[in-house]
């Protein structure tokens, strides 16, 4: 595979990029910090046939041990505005600071997103949520844009939500901006409640330990860190990775884990709550990368 020398790094390990610490190189990595840095990094990439995987904040990936192929373009480009109700923000944008700039403006309803670790494109992408919301939820439309740098506005509709997942989940399609609507209130109050649900969410999760986020969707009607307890799974290892002791539907690094053992941690746990439950956990975390 043939690049211009300048663009970016050779096999940077995903490892140093990746709130859970595991993932082996990605052939080329180049971080953007504006739109025209993405729009050129996109266009280089197709210049010299390279595919593209957009990282955000590092968050719901589980990325291999042999890492990825092409070239990783990791989005730094943080720009939100408001206008009205409409929070606009750019796909970079930590989701922390979307919320915060929506709270600084008095509308509420975001707070939520102050405690979901990534980027305002990953949450598109993957239909991020916490506390009983999810960027479907929220959204207006996003600008999306293909490998060959053509791009266009797609609505809520058009990006086929479901529960944590999306129409563009599988695709090369990456995410320019993205358009959030939220309700008109007062400042003291979503700053209050940003902090209320950021004490809860630092009480039950292992904040302290590398993890991806959630590893498994809650089945309908149930929760998966309920199921996994009850399997008797708090606590299990696979190498270096644990299921938490803190929240069972979280996986951990305890300092020297490999993709592979998260991998076989999250089979064991598949198999083990199916057959105490008969129910099939589906990962949250996308497995990224060259996977056996």
């Amino acid at each position: 595979m043939s690049a211009p020398a300048p663009f970016g790094v050779r096999d940077e390990p995903m490892s140093r990029h990746t709130s859970l610490r595991v993932g082996g190189p990605a052939d080329f990595f180049v971080r953007v910090a504006s739109e025209d840095d993405l729009r050129g990094a996109v266009a280089v990439a197709r210049q010299h046939q390279m595919p593209i995987f957009l990282l955000g904040g590092g968050t719901n990936l589980l990325v291999s041990d042999k890492g990825i192929r092409g070239v990783v373009i990791e989005n730094a480009w943080s720009e939100a505005s408001v206008e009205g109700r409409i929070v606009t923000a750019s796909s970079g944008s930590p989701m922390a600071h979307v919320a915060a700039v929506a709270a600084r403006a008095g509308l509420l309803g975001l707070e939520w997103m102050a405690t979901v670790p990534g980027t305002i494109g990953g949450a598109v992408h993957g239909n991020a949520g916490a506390f009983g919301s999810e960027t479907a939820d929220a959204i207006v439309d996003a600008e999306l844009m293909d490998p060959s740098g053509d791009t266009w506005v797609a609505s809520k509709e058009d990006l086929g939500f479901a529960y944590r997942t999306s129409a563009l989940q599988g695709t090369p399609i990456v995410v320019v901006r993205a358009r959030v609507e939220a309700a008109v209130g007062d400042r003291e109050t979503a700053v209050r409640r940003i902090k209320e649900i950021a004490n809860e969410r630092a009480r039950k999760q292992p904040l302290a330990q590398p993890n991806t986020g959630s590893i498994f969707r809650n089945p309908p009607g149930d929760f998966a860190g309920r199921l996994v307890e009850a399997a008797g799974l708090k606590g299990r290892r696979v190498g270096g990775a644990m299921v938490s002791e803190r929240h069972a539907n979280f996986i951990v690094n305890t300092g020297d884990a490999t993709a592979s053992d998260v991998r076989e941690l999250m089979r064991l746990v598949q198999r083990e709550v199916k057959e105490r439950s008969g129910i099939e956990l589906v990962p949250e975390v996308e497995l990224v990368g060259e996977w056996p």
